[in-house]
């Protein structure tokens, strides 16, 4: 079975049909109850890549400033429909955040690190986060690892892979991940998370933790 390759940046994720049904989904469980706690007022929460929004309005309810980047214009477009006066959506990657050093309290950075091109892109990512994050701030981070490979990826070299539908992923195994973790600065709080989630196509390997700057 032959796969086509990676798809032109961005085919996949401003698809009408691919921003509806992101559009839909709820904000995850784990993130809610990360939200439990109040916070002081005028915190800074990013979210990045923040997709069609799914996150803004709890983000926003928890009494966070909202700054929400996303690198796709169709996605952009369905989350400023989740925004009020405490968020901001602003077109950006995050290899390259439009935020001062130690400005947020708070990020989310949920399903984005493995569709970056490269290795190099993806630690280059997590030095961003931790870039941006206060002292004692915290990042919700999860991603799809090569944990588990489904078959129906299939391997370009240099833990590359692409799906039936030419989407693209960057599939790290969970131990360069931690050691990416590590060299960024950005310390785990607690035992990650790891599971299979199914997909469409293929089943997953999902990677969740809570990490924070020292």
């Amino acid at each position: 079975m032959t796969h086509p390759g990676p798809a032109p940046t961005g085919t996949y994720w401003n698809d009408r049909a691919t921003v509806a049904a992101f559009a839909e989904l709820p904000a995850p469980p784990y993130l809610t109850e990360l939200l439990a706690a109040p916070v002081p007022e005028a915190v800074l929460a990013l979210d990045a890549g923040c997709g069609a929004g799914r996150n803004l309005p709890a983000l926003a309810a928890a009494g966070y400033r909202v700054l929400a980047i996303d690198r796709h214009p169709g996605m952009l477009e369905a989350a400023r429909r989740h925004t009020g006066p405490r968020t901001v959506c602003v077109e950006a990657d995050v290899t390259s955040l439009p935020l001062g050093d130690r400005r947020a309290s708070l990020v989310v950075c949920h399903g984005v690190l493995h569709n970056l091109h490269h290795r190099d892109a993806l630690a280059t990512a997590l030095r961003e986060l931790y870039r941006v994050l206060l002292p004692g701030g915290t990042l919700s981070l999860n991603l799809f690892t090569a944990g588990h490979l489904d078959p129906c990826l299939a391997p370009f070299g240099d833990d590359r892979y692409t799906l039936p539908n030419g989407q693209h992923m960057t599939l790290l195994p969970p131990d360069d991940l931690l050691g990416f973790i590590h060299d960024s600065g950005l310390v785990p709080s607690g035992e990650p998370v790891q599971y299979l989630r199914p997909g469409d196509p293929g089943q997953r390997s999902v990677w969740r933790a809570i990490l924070t700057r020292p």
